[in-house]
C-alpha cells in the first residue's frame, strides 16, 4: 500500500512539473537593457531565442532589429549597438556620439533609411561596403 502512495505521489509531482513548464514556455518577457534596446525572450516548444529590438534616441517610437541603419541621402550610418553615427569626413570615416553638423537640422524619423541585413550585424567596419550601399540604395 505504501508503494502505491509513493508512486502516485511521484506521478503527481512529475505531471505538475510538466504542466508548469508548458505554461512557462509561452511567456514573452520584455526586459529593458542599456543602450536603448529591449530584449524580447520568446520561449515556445523548447526553442528559446532572443530578439533584440533597438529604439534609437532620434526615433524613440521606431523599432529596429538590426545593428546598422543606412541613410542614403546623406551617406552615413547609425550604429544601434553603440549609439554612434558613422560619417565620412573627407577620406576617413569618423564615429561620433553627437549629431554631425551636416544632419543636425534633418528629421531622421521621416528621412529614407535602410535597416541593413542581419549578416552585417557582426561587422564593425560597415564603411567597407559603402560603395555597394550607395549603388544599391541610391536616392532617385
Amino acid at each position: 500500500m505504501k508503494t502505491i502512495y509513493k508512486t502516485s505521489f511521484i506521478i503527481l509531482i512529475i505531471s505538475f512539473t510538466g504542466l508548469t513548464n508548458s505554461f512557462a514556455q509561452n511567456k514573452v518577457v520584455n526586459e529593458k537593457h542599456s543602450r536603448n534596446k529591449v530584449v524580447v525572450v520568446k520561449n515556445k516548444n523548447h526553442h528559446a531565442r532572443n530578439v533584440i529590438v533597438y529604439h534609437p534616441h532620434w526615433a524613440p517610437r521606431a523599432s529596429f532589429n538590426h545593428r546598422w541603419i543606412y541613410f542614403p541621402r546623406y551617406n552615413f550610418y547609425w550604429d544601434n549597438l553603440y549609439n554612434v553615427y558613422l560619417i565620412r569626413r573627407g577620406t576617413i570615416w569618423v564615429t561620433s556620439t553627437i549629431v554631425p553638423v551636416e544632419i543636425k537640422k534633418v528629421d531622421l524619423v521621416n528621412e529614407k533609411k535602410v535597416e541593413l541585413s542581419e549578416e552585417n550585424d557582426s561587422q564593425n567596419s560597415i564603411q567597407d561596403k559603402n560603395a555597394e550601399h550607395q549603388t544599391e540604395y541610391k536616392i532617385e
